[in-house]
């Protein structure tokens, strides 16, 4: 029997590459309103229904659907009024639905089936399609909460405004398990943040300075190979070698559970081009967006205790005697130059690679606010954008493009003989 449940746990594991691949293509959210949708209109023909709401579902995907659920005493219309300034999304009320019923029927006294018509029918109506919708003080109970469900109106989010005595210590409930890059030059502070969010979002930082370090020591093919370079060994190993390392060490069994983020790479776009290749490629690309000036007056402003290995201002070594501090051999003018110039060519090719997909975070405040807007930045959905494409495909030209007997014929053809389908209307 043991035997038997272990070769079923063995079946039941998801290769690692499937995850990344349902994420890129927002897959889940597809099939959860897809199914979502045929389990409440229970068509008659589910194939034509599935056929006819594709194309629905995926404009549908990108549409805020928002309820909001508050205390009588909290001012819920002054917060949907400025999402609708920052994001657009349109407020709905108990009014909207009155102003929509006929002149002769203002007893305003709807039951919860009443409300859930009327909902429907304002969103089949076509206006917020493209804005997407808040409700406001709707639903007021569970019985109108059911209603509205039953007819099929799905939030995308629930808002719940909760008593400000409530301590919320760490992210428990992060909105997916993260793969973050985090790009900014050196002098940004961008290992510090990337410790705080790791330690925030239980997360496994991975540097990849400390695992290009540890893959020297180990006794492999690899770490022979890279031990025969000298200490500056990154600039000299291939990017293709340099991707391996990153991606055996986040294919470890800590960072496929808990997530990661990563660090000091990638420097060009082609390193970031090999980085989405992996098996587990990163969805969140945040970049620290920051004077090149005040990264090097930071740097310069630093040593290193080599017993603790901890960084000091310079400032620490006149207030504080006991500190034996000396100026790291990364810490030396010309080769901090070398570093930031280096991030100073690339980063513009890979902003223009990563696009949409990329959030740009301001680093130049001080240190707690870059903090905050990094924690609001991952606790928000990732962005809407297009997925990257490390390598497009060829252009095709028609006219290289030779007939097969064997293609699929024209089935247009059959339009005239073929029996009506039915159409279908969704919300």
């Amino acid at each position: 029997m043991s035997n038997f449940e272990e070769a079923t746990r063995q079946l039941l594991t998801i290769p690692a590459d499937f995850v990344p691949y349902m994420e890129k293509h927002r897959l889940y959210e597809f099939f959860y309103e897809l199914v979502t949708q045929l389990l409440i209109q229970q068509p008659d023909d589910p194939i034509v229904f599935i056929k006819q709401s594709v194309q629905h579902i995926v404009r549908k995907r990108d549409i805020s659907r928002v309820i909001l659920i508050a205390p009588p005493s909290f001012d819920k219309m002054t917060l949907a009024k400025i999402l609708q300034k920052e994001t657009g999304i349109c407020p709905v009320t108990l009014e909207d639905l009155y102003a929509s019923s006929p002149i002769e029927n203002m007893c305003h006294c709807y039951d919860a089936n009443e409300i859930a018509d009327r909902m429907k029918k304002l969103l089949m109506s076509g206006i917020l399609h493209e804005s997407g919708w808040i409700l406001v003080d709707i639903p007021r109970n569970k019985k109108e909460a059911r209603a509205m469900q039953y007819v099929g109106i799905i939030p995308t989010h629930a808002i719940q405004i909760i008593s400000s005595s409530v301590e919320d210590k760490t992210r428990e409930k992060t909105p997916s398990l993260f793969r973050i890059v985090l790009i900014g030059p050196r002098g940004s502070g961008h290992r510090s943040l990337a410790k705080h969010v790791s330690e925030r979002f239980n997360l496994v930082h991975v540097d990849f300075n400390n695992i290009l370090e540890e893959a020297c020591l180990r006794e492999t093919a690899l770490g022979e190979m890279l031990r025969m370079c000298d200490h500056r060994c990154a600039q000299k190993v291939k990017s293709e070698t340099r991707v391996q390392i990153i991606e055996r060490y986040v294919l470890e069994s800590n960072c496929l559970n808990r997530g990661w983020i990563l660090t000091s790479y990638p420097k060009t776009v082609e390193e970031f081009k090999l980085l989405d290749m992996i098996s587990t490629p990163p969805n969140r690309v945040i970049v620290l967006k920051i004077d090149i000036q005040t990264c090097r007056k930071r740097l310069l402003n630093h040593e290193c205790n080599f017993i603790s290995e901890h960084e000091f201002s310079c400032e620490s070594s006149v207030t504080d005697p006991e500190y034996k501090l000396d100026v790291h051999f990364n810490n030396y003018k010309d080769i901090i130059e070398q570093d930031l110039q280096e991030y100073k060519e690339n980063i513009d090719a890979i902003l223009q690679y990563a696009g949409e997909t990329a959030s740009i975070i301001n680093a130049t405040d001080e240190r707690k606010s870059v903090k905050e807007r990094l924690e609001a930045c991952l606790m928000r959905p990732a962005p809407s954008a297009k997925p990257r494409i490390p390598y497009p495909p060829p252009i095709i030209d028609p006219m290289d493009i030779e007939f097969d007997p064997d293609d699929e014929p024209d089935l247009s053809i059959f339009d005239d003989i073929r029996a009506p389908k039915p159409e279908y209307s969704f919300i």
